[in-house]
């Protein structure tokens, strides 16, 4: 193969041929897969304006001069559940009003959320779109293997990109034709100029969806490649500090002190543990929008004595690789730049599930149909 052959006259290249084959086989085995994850990735695209929808209607607008102490919502917890586990506590807001329980009971999880002006409690019931994001991060396998074995579906989705952006190259002098849908022609050739269409249009985004979902599996071995091209500095994590060992813990205003201390500019947005049963916590501090986890900090706090133990101020990124790491959450969900950028990706999601159809389209036009 020349590249002159390949720039003038592609159809005449084996290679092409070749990965047309790999294209079309793993497109029709994949069809399912891709159109489950992109519809469901469009709706997820919503989800905290859905999950706001779906609070209790007792649950009001969220008033911060009324707002009770965290003490209080623990105490109501205590007396409503008392044989349950508190695992974290989330502060309420504009976008969530209440404060919002994740809990264990003996072996069983569940969710409520706290009135954040009485501290009434109300379960939380487990709706659709936790469903839905359980299908499309987990794919319904658990938290075990699921999300890995979504990675490897992702991995077979980049290469349906690198393959497909090969395949519809259509030659130095027609070029721009696959750019474009010519609705003047029969209903194959239009579905034929759909896919070529969508798919080069949407080739980079998709293909930042593959790659992250193979990070979001395999997050380890991806930052080892990407540290090896650009070392990570502001995306790698604190080493953890020797833990004090003790029994009586230090009180819950000591800790939160401590945590503003840590990130006196920024809002707490949740904090693990708020019982201290255990020897650290966690806080999340957002520094930006209330629930915006693109730039935050995580504090970890000793509950003997309320003493820092790490401060990593997530999002601060300093190389091309923490910029790299950092884009896989936010480009990925498309959540953190208004309703603007939401709506894009959500269409975008539901044109990638029309790419899986007239693919699968064009494979019965081609030879199933000739067949039955």
């Amino acid at each position: 193969m020349t590249v002159s052959t390949f720039v003038l006259h592609p159809r005449k290249v084996f290679l092409r041929r070749a990965l047309f084959q790999i294209h079309l086989w793993a497109g029709v085995l994949l069809s399912l897969y891709v159109v489950v994850l992109a519809l469901t990735g469009s709706v997820l695209v919503f989800r905290s304006e859905l999950q706001r929808a779906a609070l209790p209607v007792q649950i009001g607008s969220y008033d911060a001069v009324r707002r009770i102490p965290i003490q209080t919502v623990l105490q109501q917890f205590a007396k409503t559940y008392p044989s349950a586990t508190l695992l974290d506590l989330r502060m309420p807001s504009d976008a969530a009003p209440g404060f919002v329980i994740s809990a264990k009971d003996g072996t069983r999880r569940f969710e409520a959320v706290a009135d954040a002006s009485t501290g009434a409690l109300y379960p939380l019931n487990k709706g659709w779109v936790d469903w839905v994001y359980d299908l499309h991060v987990y794919l319904l396998l658990g938290h075990a293997y699921g999300m890995q074995i979504n990675a490897v579906g992702a991995g077979v989705l980049l290469i349906l990109c690198l393959t497909g952006l090969v395949i519809w190259w259509p030659g130095i002098k027609v070029w721009a034709r696959g750019f474009k849908v010519s609705l003047g022609r029969n209903w194959r050739r239009v579905n034929f100029d759909l896919h070529s269409a969508i798919g080069i249009w949407t080739l980079l985004l998709v293909s930042w969806w593959a790659v992250s979902g193979i990070y979001f599996g395999f997050y380890k071995q991806v930052g080892a490649v990407v540290g090896w091209v650009s070392p990570l500095q502001g995306m790698v994590s604190p080493l953890p500090q020797p833990r004090v060992v003790g029994v009586t813990r230090a009180p819950l205003e000591k800790v939160l002190e401590a945590v503003h201390s840590a990130s006196s500019q920024g809002r707490l947005f949740s904090i693990s543990d708020p019982t201290m049963k255990g020897e650290v916590v966690y806080a999340l501090v957002d520094l930006r929008g209330a629930g915006d986890f693109s730039h935050r900090d995580i504090v970890t706090v000793s509950t003997i004595n309320a003493k820092i133990l790490t401060v990593w101020h997530y999002g601060s990124n300093q190389t091309p690789g923490d910029w790299f790491i950092w884009a896989m959450h936010p480009l990925h969900f498309g959540t953190l730049w208004g309703m603007t950028f939401k709506v894009v990706w959500a269409v975008s999601g539901l044109s990638l599930a029309i790419l899986s159809l007239t693919g699968v389209l064009m494979y019965w036009n081609r030879w199933l149909r000739h067949r039955f």
